[in-house]
């Protein structure tokens, strides 16, 4: 018992020390400092970005596809000799798979 009593006088001590603390009023979150970059200088580093872009980020070649297709055969002719035939057209009208023989002869 003498404890508790103890205890509770020594809560007691420290709450009225809590009153008596000088608490200083809220005086808000400090404002944050606007940006003073002058405009003259922001449209010359963009303008000098737009004058200067086309050395820094060169375009990309443009590749020219042929336009005339060489179509190469290779074929047998009945005596079991080949022969490559060799065509030469503007397009390609039939493609055949280069495996597609796989099927049909093994």
């Amino acid at each position: 018992m003498k404890q508790d009593q103890d205890i509770q006088r020594f809560f007691d001590e420290l709450k009225a020390k809590d009153q008596q603390l000088d608490i200083p009023e809220f005086q808000g979150l400090p404002k944050p400092k606007v940006n003073m970059t002058p405009l003259w200088l922001t449209i010359g580093i963009a303008a000098s970005l737009f004058l200067f872009a086309p050395l820094i980020w060169p375009e990309e070649e443009q590749i020219e596809v042929p336009r005339d297709v060489l179509i190469i055969t290779l074929e047998e002719n009945e005596n079991h000799q080949q022969q490559f035939t060799i065509q030469q057209t503007t397009y390609m009208d039939v493609w055949e798979s280069p495996t597609s023989a796989l099927l049909t002869e093994y």
